[in-house]
């Protein structure tokens, strides 16, 4: 699976730029005046720094950017950002984000992201926490390769770094918005800024609240699934005591309740009829439909798919100017809960479920930041410490449908007495709790040889310690019997791992302790003041940890916790970067190329049964990216993202069945372009048109199955904003997805239906009117 080419607008602007030396750019006759891009300053390095200066891989989309497109939550990023990859298969803590083909599956919550996000200066503990409602933004950075000097934890495939507004001394200031769209989307948000002493004291409040019906109508009820039901809000209090010192405190807490984790039937199997028959015989539709875009759900119609979630946090950002240096520093505590309940074989039948709460997943998290940075001659240092402790919990009771029996043939399978034990409602649950501690010292130093030579230097010792206590609680009878009777089939099927029965439910203890040191090397040098360029080596590190799944006691009656550990991950990445800006800084151009070898690569991989984490030796993932915006003309602006990712297993016995495979959810060509164009209406008003496509070559949704593949397409939205003169007021008229593009985000084997395949879609059209007052 090799796409080799796309074609795109890139390709006339990539010879565009490779066509224009420093000298050129510098000469050229214009017979107007050139625009310029806007100026984008970062903190990819924890200095604010121009774009083009910054000798890292980053992509910086701004608040004017973020506005015009519409995008208010991480996951929409994929149309801006051609290196970001999401998977959001099922609930909230199921999603993830790749970057440069690498990410991390988070059903699992022992796992440690691959790709860390971090929230106005405090990280979240899994990429599923992360996507949560945002609130106004002020800036997104995706910072691409591994992080392992700076922002807090490590991470081995990179950051996003998400920067909300913050309160303001200029004035009362504040937004109201409202959204109405298909599927009965209403979206109610606002923000208040209120200076309370001035130059001194000032509180920024805002909130959001979001209805909306589900993108499926469910076969069994009159329920529509995949809904909407999100509650919001945030305060943030900036205090600045003297001209030297700031501190900014912030509160959020947001609340979703909603109908989640809906997939549908892909690919029919030999047991689609009798799934249909066992649904009939208890008065429910199994399916409704093969074709997956049809949007036709089942579920049990005594089953429920429910997803409640909290999330909320305090954080106490500070900054002290001291004259020789600045110390910063950033305290925080974050709590995310979730219970959910669902029909998990996704059909009408009723085969398996999570009752009520039956799956409950917690994360608690304490984070201290320090940095002291300063300046002396030509060095620029920065040296910190990052510590962390969490606790994390994972309750999953897997509960046996009355229709389980049936599909394995029932009597002509089981022995009576295996059957006679069976209550529908049985099974077992899995107790996994977590301590874990995370202690970092950090140095990060530019040296400046010439004004145009500098050497980057940072270096990270990390110690990481973890502790697991296990347990297990049985309720199945059945699996007892077939156990007694030497009952085969019944062995198989009631004493599959996530309910079986022989698991000593005492469980068991263990702790681990990881010691790691990463850093990176960094060699910039800039041609012109126009023209930049930077070579890196970079190691990256994310810990190891414990696999919280019953499946993974490798003697049950006799648990041993250590049998769910899994090592640690490493990457050593190399990099070579140029950014330059041409015809008088109205085009910017940044490229990169990158190798990049991962060690003891955490892959999570479903067998039907359990969850199993493997420690594979080897993976590399190579390729390039071009990013470029030209403004030709005064309100004109377009983008252009493309980047190419080879993403693969090497030929290693190490790498067991993998090897020589592709890795999943890593298209090999992504290319995302954007047209923005902002135009006078008469005298008071102004128009802002806005379109943008991402375009992906196939891959592998999940294992390596050619059923599970999903092929090349394209993606666009489109939003047209009025708006009043003085800025008081804006209407928006927008479409995501406009030409309703049909493709999957996961297809996985369907649960107890042996040849059959469910799938989690991507979002179908949506579209609909904003309109905001300012004040």
């Amino acid at each position: 699976m090799n796409i080799r080419g796309t074609v795109s607008v890139s390709a006339l602007l990539i010879a565009a730029t490779l066509s224009a030396s420093p000298a050129f750019a510098q000469t050229a006759p214009l017979e107007q005046e050139a625009t310029r891009v806007d100026e984008i300053i970062v903190t990819a390095t924890r200095r604010e720094q121009r774009l083009i200066e910054a000798p890292v891989a980053v992509t910086a989309v701004g608040g004017e950017q973020l506005e015009n497109s519409g995008v208010t939550d991480i996951r929409e990023l994929t149309s801006l950002a051609p290196s970001v990859q999401f998977q959001t298969p099922g609930g909230g803590a199921d999603s993830s984000i790749r970057i440069r083909g690498v990410g991390t599956t988070s059903t699992n919550p022992g796992l440690e992201s691959s790709v860390g996000v971090i929230i106005d200066g405090v990280i979240r503990a899994r990429t599923g926490v992360a996507l949560s409602e945002l609130g106004d933004l002020q800036s997104i950075e995706v910072l691409r390769g591994p992080q392992g000097t700076l922002f807090g934890r490590n991470t081995s495939s990179g950051i996003i770094n998400v920067m909300t507004k913050q309160p303001s001394f200029d004035g009362f200031s504040g937004n109201i918005t409202g959204t109405y769209g298909n599927y009965d989307d209403r979206r109610l948000s606002g923000a208040i800024n209120i200076p309370l002493v001035d130059d001194e004291l000032a509180l920024r409040i805002e909130g959001s609240y979001e209805l909306r019906d589900g993108f499926y109508k469910d076969a069994n009820s009159d329920q529509r699934l995949d809904n909407l039901d999100r509650q919001f809000v945030r305060a943030k209090l900036l205090w600045r005591p003297t001209e030297n010192v700031s501190w900014t405190f912030s509160a959020d807490y947001t609340n979703r309740n909603e109908n989640c984790c809906v997939a549908v039937l892909a690919i029919a199997g030999p047991t689609y009829n009798l799934v249909n028959q066992l649904a009939a015989a208890r008065g429910g539709i199994g399916y409704t439909s093969t074709n997956p875009f049809d949007r036709q759900a089942s579920k049990n119609n005594v089953r429920r798919n429910q997803e409640d979630i909290e999330d909320g946090g305090v954080s106490a950002s500070g900054q002290w100017d001291m004259g020789w240096a600045t110390l910063n520093s950033v305290t925080a505590f974050r709590s995310w809960e979730a219970y959910r309940s669902q029909d998990f074989d996704h059909s009408g039948a009723d085969l398996g479920f999570f009752a009520p709460n039956g799956l409950h997943q917690k994360f608690d998290v304490f984070t201290q930041e320090l940095r002291l940075q300063g300046d002396a001659g030509n060095l620029d240092w920065l040296v910190g410490l990052f510590y962390s402790d969490e606790t994390v919990l994972n309750d999953s009771a897997y509960r046996i449908g009355a229709d389980y029996p049936l599909i394995y043939g029932g009597a002509a399978t089981f022995q009576a007495s295996t059957l006679a034990a069976f209550r529908p409602g049985d099974g077992a649950r899995g107790i996994g709790e977590q301590s874990g501690q995370d202690f970092s010292l950090f140095t990060h130093n530019v040296f400046h040889v010439t004004d145009a030579l500098s050497i980057t230097a940072g270096l990270r010792y990390t110690q990481n310690d973890k502790e697991i206590d296990f347990r297990g609680e049985n309720f199945n009878p059945a699996c007892d019997s077939a156990v007694r009777t030497s009952d085969a089939a019944g062995i198989t099927r009631f004493c599959a791992p996530f309910w079986d029965t022989r698991l000593n439910p005492s469980g068991d203890s263990d702790s681990r302790t990881e010691k790691a040191t990463t850093g990176t090397a960094n060699i910039a040098y800039r041609i012109s003041p126009e023209l930049n360029t930077y070579l890196s080596y970079s190691r990256g590190y994310k810990s190891g940890g414990y696999n919280f799944d019953r499946a993974g006691f490798t003697t049950p009656a006799t648990p041993n916790a250590a049998d769910l550990a899994f090592v640690e991950e490493t990457v050593d990445a190399y990099e070579f970067g140029l950014k330059g800006e041409f015809f008088d800084r109205s085009l910017r151009a940044n490229f990169a190329a990158f190798y990049q070898t991962f060690e003891g690569f955490q892959l999570i991989e479903f067998t039907g049964v359990s969850f199993v984490v493997r420690s594979l030796a080897e993976v590399v993932t190579k390729g390039a990216e071009l990013e470029i915006t030209w403004e030709p003309t005064d309100g004109l602006t377009l983008t252009n993202g493309l980047s190419y990712t080879d993403a693969y297993y090497p030929v290693n016995v190490g790498n067991r069945q993998y090897s020589g495979l592709e890795l999943e959810q890593s298209p090999d060509w992504v290319n995302v372009s954007s047209i923005t164009y902002e135009f006078p209406i008469g005298g008071s008003l102004t128009g802002v048109a806005y379109a943008d496509a991402r375009y992906s070559s196939e891959f592998f949704t999940g294992g390596f199955d050619p059923n599970r593949i999903q092929p090349s397409f394209t993606t666009a939205n489109v939003r047209f904003s009025l708006r009043d003169a003085n800025e008081a007021w804006q209407l928006d008229l927008y479409a995501r997805n406009v030409f309703d593009q049909d493709y999957y985000r996961r297809v996985i084997p369907a649960t107890f239906q042996t040849g059959s395949y469910s799938a989690f879609l991507g979002d179908p059209r949506t579209y609909g009117v904003t309109l905001r007052r300012n004040f």
